[in-house]
């Protein structure tokens, strides 16, 4: 079973999908993922990662990008990450602001932040955490850098 990672670009702008499959294939074998994962990336507009923002989180400015868990737009906050069924840890959703593609080496973080928060990191609960999370941030950037 392989991974089912689709990407959907709902802006006229181009977008490098062959890239991000790579970011995000490379990032899950840095991890040492196993099973197969299902997740989707969605390229939209400033203007549409603004409302998205504001009405999920609350928060009145564009963000580089958003991360739903499974389900946490229904449950509004109280995320289920990482569901397993069938064999297939579902992540759910990366949203990324179209005005962020062109620069490949922000466009990596980004996608690898929100990889991240879809395994169950968050760096708003505590220092800690957010030291943790930047920590391998770090390390996944550096390896994909290597090759």
């Amino acid at each position: 079973m392989k991974h089912e990672i689709l990407v959907y670009n709902q802006t006229r702008s181009k977008v490098p999908e062959k890239f991000i499959l790579d970011v995000i294939l490379r990032t899950f074998d840095f991890l040492k993922l196993k099973q197969p994962a299902e997740l989707a990336v969605l390229i939209v507009s400033a203007e549409e990662i603004r409302k998205l923002n504001k009405i999920w989180r609350k928060k009145n400015y564009t963000p580089d990008e958003l991360s739903f868990g499974l389900n946490s737009r229904k449950q509004a906050g109280r995320a289920k990450f990482a569901k397993k069924q069938n064999k297939m840890l579902e992540l759910g959703e990366i949203v990324v602001n179209v005005n962020k593609i062109s620069d490949k080496n922000n466009l990596s973080k980004i996608l690898i932040h929100s990889l991240l928060h879809l395994l169950g990191y968050d760096h708003e609960r505590s220092t800690a955490e957010a030291k943790k999370m930047e920590h391998l941030e770090e390390k996944i950037l550096n390896n994909l850098e290597k090759v």
